[in-house]
């Protein structure tokens, strides 16, 4: 299947089988140089917004049992394409209008690649994050310590 190679009009981008549809365009000739960092700062914040929400989606269906429909990976994915391909705008612009902008290492990657490494990362972490949660490791230490502190109270008890 085609990627897009162009990233105005209607992109649409295929994430692990699904078809999502971008509607992109350029920012207005008007846009200040400061206006176009702006909107480059907000949109690689969106793709940390679109990164924690994956995760919380990843969370619901693998440990919440959430049913599907209840379950949003659509909205932060959408998220991450519209903001990955407007960061890829406006780098361009910012430095044709005398700014100083570069990419990130993932925004040089294509837009499907990076949002499935979105996706991989969110599982990834979310799996990392319950694990820690019910880890035996800490379930021992506090094991252990309420012990420590049974057989003091009891030794203290018998002196």
């Amino acid at each position: 299947m085609p990627q897009p190679t162009t990233y105005l009009g209607t992109v649409k981008v295929n994430i692990l089988g699904k078809d999502y549809y971008v509607q992109t365009s350029t920012p207005p000739m008007s846009a200040s140089l400061e206006e176009l960092e702006r909107a480059l700062k907000h949109n690689r914040g969106l793709i940390g917004q679109a990164q924690e929400q994956m995760k919380a989606a990843v969370i619901d269906q693998m440990f919440m049992f959430k049913p599907p429909m209840l379950v949003n990976f659509d909205s932060p994915t959408q998220n991450a394409i519209m903001a990955h391909i407007n960061i890829n705008i406006l780098i361009p612009l910012i430095n044709l209008r005398g700014g100083h902008a570069v990419f990130e290492k993932a925004e040089t990657f294509h837009v499907k690649s990076r949002v499935e490494i979105m996706r991989n990362a969110a599982e990834r972490v979310a799996y990392m994050e319950q694990q820690a949660k019910t880890s035996p490791v800490k379930s021992a230490f506090v094991i252990v310590i309420v012990l420590a502190l049974v057989m003091s109270v009891l030794m203290v008890n018998q002196a």
